[in-house]
């Protein structure tokens, strides 16, 4: 009887080799069984009929191998199958034991005894070379059992070598049961006929979870300014600029699929043959492992990885347990009959790790190289994929060598598989690293170098306070830094850059005096511009500062106040000849005072007063306001009702919670007889003051501040933080217009003039002085822009008065009035904003509103007074020349404020 390679009889397939009713293998009727692969000498197995016990050539041929023996011999029969003639005929046509072509590993001596040494040595081993397959190493000529060269027990003698990782053994052996389970999974219908595999092993694969949820990948997210400039660029933990695969080079996409995964277009997930040889290379070998992932496992592994929100989540995705890698190979499997393989390649170079803190290809080619991923060289291709194997050995600035060593292997692999030319690989290999240092982006705070550092913080406060990115602090955190958003903003970079340049050169930074200003424009609330005369940063003892005083309620704003009075009074029917008698000192029990009375009019400690003695007289409404007369507008507050100008200061865009609720530490609400309201001894900020002052530009017309114009997400969503403009009728626009046609006469023969608040084209505002120069303002607008200005100290302005302040080239003394720094910076940047603005016309006063249905002299002075002789006002109305008059107490009249204001 014919006896095969083991000595045994051949039998019948059909009878002694063939499996039987309940065996792994195909059974009769099966048409499987009919796979002219079983016809083939080298594939019957007569061990499983087959008594147990050695042969003449001492193996062992006996039945009831197990799964895995079953399934190592599958493999060899389909590789020599697919690969005939590569078999060494050595082995009697038997395939090598994980594929054919290869050198001779060893014949087996015995059930219990190592492999022989017969085995020839590799090159450049000196003499030394790899035994069996936990990666042992044994020096050449020794015995394959005991005896030369070991210690009885088939180790060589004094123990194995340091070199000698028996994890190479798991590691075979993982790969080797994963390769089983996953063929198995993925060809069962088509081979399965090979009865080599069970199909409950199939079944268990299939029955994985295979619904890989993919969240957007962290990446950086931009702030833009309206041109589409890009402002700062917020990054969170994970620094990752997303490319798109249309902007990553060919050469580059071809780099990283030649040396990661060579066969990436034709496997379906998992390369099974990859695997294998991987696995046999990393239990023979100390050259470093060579991983049996593809592309498509290697992005799985990675979205794990982003997932993973605790420590044991981070280690099971990460690890090598057998669960880990078969669930890792179920996912790329589903994954690859969901994604196309560009889709997995896109995905796969924006989520890897390319080291020193750059993750994904857009972010690597800018950190290595300070260019876009767009114009990557071959070199320089080379050199980052080389990098994703293993980021820190290969670090270019740490160990420029090895990282120049691992690049030359991208290129040699890439020529290799044809990629590019044996020439051209060469070149590339001379080429320079070309690498460039730089400090990982996310240490440093983008808005710190950004040309709006004082509007990009704010920007970001706002977001992290919007409820429209997460319900919680840390999720919106995530989303603003991680998000990938891209936020379009109102910022006009030309007119920041003006008033950046104005403020800073008007007060230098390090002066200890501040200068902030807010640019609005009228119609819309978009925020042109925000500016402070302050580096921004944390090195306070450099001179820096987080603090934004643009948006920080640090001063009292003064007069400013006074147009909301204004607005008021025209509202309820006062027309422009109002006219009040108005002393120097004013005591009344009417409107009660924030600081205790007296009873010292002479010397105004206790009262209302005006700037200076010689102000006393009668004025109307006009003049009153462009000479900013305290005791004028006190009296025309308490006509009117201090809750009266409270609900008009809040209609315009001043907010509730800094007037009605007292929102500074300190600062009470506004009671409705707290008459220094009118003279702006309430806290604000620029901010809020240019709205409100831009609603009057506006025709009465208030939008909210609006600092985005469009956001979208990762994907090119819109994100609900931008909306369109917020405006409502705040006041008609008669009143409105008419408020303006009286403050542009503070700018040209007012407190704001000759101090160059005229611009050279229509403007209107007011300025604002606080008592003993603790702080002073100027608040103005044209048709297209309005601006509010605030100069003060920044460690408080009733200890910090603003006295021989030296700024602009002069020192000021005895203090800063607001038509005096404030109104330089407001002309100097206006005119420089609006350069290339067409010059606009304001609307003309209402004359309903002018003439009024109450006016005329409402206070006359004294009789020991002489009355002051009237003079024209803004239209025709009753002025006055003030004539000094030491103080009065007028009874039913009342006022409020710090003495002086």
């Amino acid at each position: 009887m014919a006896t095969d390679e083991y000595g045994a009889p051949r039998g019948d397939r059909r009878d002694a080799a063939r499996p039987s009713p309940g065996t792994d293998g195909p059974h009769p009727g099966d048409a499987r069984w009919d796979d002219p692969r079983w016809d083939d000498p080298r594939w019957a197995d007569p061990r499983r009929a087959a008594p147990r016990g050695p042969n003449e050539n001492g193996r062992y041929p006996g039945a009831g191998r197990s799964d895995e023996e079953r399934h190592r011999d599958e493999q060899r029969y389909l590789e020599e199958f697919r690969n005939p003639g590569r078999g060494d005929p050595g082995r009697a046509g038997r395939p090598d034991a994980v594929g054919a072509g290869r050198a001779d590993r060893g014949r087996w001596a015995g059930p219990d005894q190592p492999r022989t040494a017969a085995r020839p040595t590799r090159p450049g081993r000196s003499g030394v070379r790899v035994v069996g397959g936990g990666g042992a190493r044994r020096p050449a000529g020794a015995g394959g059992g005991p005896g030369f060269g070991t210690d009885g027990a088939g180790r060589p003698e004094g123990g194995w070598p340091p070199t000698v990782r028996g994890s190479h053994v798991v590691r075979l052996a993982l790969y080797s049961v994963l390769a089983g389970l996953v063929l198995a999974g993925i060809t069962f219908p088509a081979v399965g006929a090979l009865g080599v595999f069970s199909k409950a092993s199939s079944d268990h694969f299939v029955a994985l979870p295979s619904n890989l949820v993919t969240p957007p990948l962290s990446e950086n997210s931009r702030i833009l300014a309206a041109d589409g400039q890009t402002i700062a660029t917020l990054r969170g933990a994970t620094d990752r600029v997303y490319a798109p695969l249309s902007t990553i080079p060919p050469i580059m996409q071809k780099a990283i699929v030649d040396i990661e995964d060579s066969r990436f277009y034709s496997h379906g997930g998992v390369d099974v043959k990859g695997m294998l040889r991987a696995a046999v290379h990393d239990s023979s070998s100390d050259e470093g492992q060579q991983g049996g992932s593809t592309l498509t496992q290697q992005y799985v592994k990675n979205v794990l990885l982003q997932q993973a929100t605790t420590s044991q989540e981070r280690e099971n995705a990460a690890g090598d347990s057998l669960a880990r890698k078969l669930q890792e190979a179920r996912y790329a499997v589903a994954l690859e009959k969901k994604l196309t393989k560009q889709q997995i390649l896109e995905r796969y170079l924006n989520i890897s790790y390319f080291g020193d803190g750059a993750y994904g290809i857009g972010t690597a080619s800018q950190h290595y190289f300070g260019r876009s991923v767009k114009l990557l060289t071959l070199p320089q291709a080379a050199l980052l994929a080389g990098l994703v194997q293993s980021p820190s050995a290969y670090d270019p600035f740490t160990d420029p060598t090895t990282a120049r060593t691992r690049r030359n292997i991208v290129l040699d692999r890439m020529a290799q598989l044809d990629t590019i030319t044996t020439a051209e690989a060469t070149a590339a290999k001379a080429a320079p690293l070309g690498v460039r240092k730089a400090a990982p982006a996310v240490q440093v705070d983008s808005c710190q170098s950004s040309a709006a550092p004082f509007f990009c913080d704010y920007v970001r406060t706002q977001l992290l306070a919007d409820p429209k990115l997460g319900a919680t602090l840390q999720a919106r955190q995530h989303t603003l830094y991680e998000g990938g958003l891209t936020i379009r903003t109102t910022l006009d970079l030309s007119v920041q850059n003006a008033v950046q340049a104005t403020v800073n050169q008007v007060i230098d930074p390090a002066n200890r005096v501040s200068g902030s200003e807010v640019v609005i424009q009228p119609g819309t609330g978009n925020i042109l511009a925000m500016a402070v005369n302050r580096y921004y940063g944390t090195n306070t003892a450099g001179g820096q500062t987080k603090v934004n005083l643009a948006t920080t309620p640090s001063f009292y704003p003064g007069s400013t106040f006074k147009a909301f009075t204004l607005a008021t009074a025209l509202e309820q029917g006062y027309g422009e000849s109002t006219s009040f008698y108005s002393p120097y000192c004013l005591d009344t029990q009417e409107i009660t005072q924030a600081f205790p009375r007296g009873n010292s009019p002479v010397n105004c400690q206790d009262g209302f007063k005006n700037d200076t003695k010689g102000e006393a007289g009668v004025y109307d409404l006009s003049k009153a306001t462009w000479d900013s007369v305290n005791t004028y507008y006190v009296q025309l507050e308490a006509k009117v009702g201090v809750p009266a100008v409270v609900d008009m200061a809040e209609r315009v865009g001043l907010p509730a919670k800094l007037m009605r609720e007292g929102g500074i530490p300190g600062q009470p609400p506004v009671q409705s007889a707290y008459g220094e309201f009118t003279l702006g001894a309430v806290f604000m900020d620029p901010l809020d003051m240019a709205d409100a002052y831009a609603t009057f530009a506006a025709h009465g017309l208030r939008c909210a501040p609006r600092y985005i114009a469009s956001a979208t997400d990762s994907a090119g969503q819109a994100l609900a933080v931008a909306t369109a403009p917020q405006c409502k009728q705040a006041v008609a626009p008669g009143i409105a217009d008419t408020v303006t046609s009286i403050l542009t006469g503070v700018v040209t023969q007012g407190t704001g003039n000759p101090n160059a608040a005229a611009i050279g084209r229509p403007a209107a505002g007011k300025t604002g002085t606080n008592d003993n120069y603790a702080s002073a303002w100027f608040v103005g607008y044209t048709p297209q822009m309005a601006a509010a200005v605030a100069v003060g100290d920044p460690r408080g302005q009733s200890g910090y008065p603003l006295t021989n302040v030296v700024a602009d080239g002069r020192t000021w003394s005895p203090g800063v009035y607001g038509g005096d720094l404030p109104a330089i910076i407001f002309g100097q940047s206006m005119k420089a904003a609006l350069t290339n603005q067409p010059v606009e016309q304001f609307a003309p006063a209402d004359p309903t509103v002018v003439q009024g249905t109450k006016g005329g002299l409402l206070s006359s002075p004294p009789p020991s007074t002489a009355t002051p002789t009237p003079t024209a006002g803004a239209s025709g109305a009753p002025g006055a020349t003030a004539t000094p008059n030491p103080g009065i107490t007028l009874p039913g009249i009342g006022p409020i404020l710090p003495p002086g204001n």
